[in-house]
């Protein structure tokens, strides 16, 4: 069932002054969610401790971690990764392109 959740990371709306809230059924919320996840260091929240992934600021991105963690939480109607594009310049990771539908 498609519904208004808020927006993460959390903002306050300008045209209306109340926290800002994305439809749970757009490429936004998905954005927002896959963001969320490479975002989110591992361990980072007690109560999902299996949530986000090693930092790719410190360490490589790592697909398959990714892919993990899409699995574990979202399903594949919900969430269907089609493609992850890892940009390096001079051998460091600079740019992660991810499709997703």
């Amino acid at each position: 069932m498609a519904e208004y959740v808020l927006s993460h990371p959390f903002r306050i709306d300008n045209d209306n002054g109340r926290p800002a809230t994305v439809y749970s059924d757009s490429a936004t919320y998905k954005a927002e969610q896959i963001n969320s996840i490479i975002r989110t260091e591992k361990d980072e929240r007690p109560l999902l401790d299996r949530f986000g992934m090693n930092d790719p600021t410190f360490h490589r991105f790592d697909a398959a971690e990714f892919l993990s963690t899409v699995r574990r939480f979202y399903d594949q109607e919900e969430l269907l990764i089609t493609d992850i594009k890892v940009k390096s310049v001079s051998g460091v990771d600079a740019d992660v392109l991810i499709e997703f539908e």
